[in-house]
C-alpha cells in the first residue's frame, strides 16, 4: 500500500501542470484551480504515507498520528489559500482576501496546536 500511495502522489503531481493547460484551454480561469487541487492531493497522499509509515520509531504513536493529521489539515489550508483569494474575489469584493487571511491564520493555529498538544519524540534504537 505504501508504494501505491507514493505512486498516486507522484501521478497527481505529474498531472497538475498538464491539467492546468488542458482545463484552462476549455474553461478559462479554472485551470489553476485544478492544478492546485491536484498538487494538494499529491501532498496529502505523501503525508498519509509518512503518517502511516514513519521513517523512525516514534513515541507515543497516537500523538504522532494526531500531529500528522493536524499537519495535513494545515497543509491543505495553506496550499489552498491562494485559491480563496482568486475565486473569493470573483464572488464578492474583498471576500477573497479575508478568506485567504482566515485560512492562513487557522493553518498557523492548527500547526501550533499540533506541536504543543500532540508532542512526540523519536526513539533511538540501540544497535550493538
Amino acid at each position: 500500500m505504501k508504494n501505491s500511495l507514493k505512486m498516486l502522489s507522484l501521478i497527481s503531481f505529474a498531472m497538475a501542470v498538464p491539467a492546468l493547460i488542458v482545463v484552462d484551454w476549455f474553461y478559462e480561469g479554472y485551470g489553476i484551480l485544478i492544478m492546485f487541487i491536484l498538487a494538494t492531493v499529491g501532498l496529502v497522499l505523501d503525508q498519509i504515507v509518512r503518517m502511516n509509515y514513519p521513517s523512525n520509531s516514534v513515541a507515543p504513536l497516537s500523538n504522532y498520528r494526531k500531529n500528522r493529521l493536524l499537519g495535513i489539515i494545515t497543509l491543505v489550508l495553506l496550499v489552498q489559500s491562494p485559491m480563496a483569494l482568486i475565486f473569493g474575489n470573483r464572488a464578492m469584493d474583498k471576500l477573497g482576501f479575508w478568506l485567504m487571511a482566515t485560512m492562513i491564520c487557522l493553518g498557523i493555529i492548527l500547526g501550533q496546536v499540533a506541536r504543543l498538544r500532540f508532542a512526540y519524540h523519536t526513539v533511538k534504537e540501540n544497535r550493538e
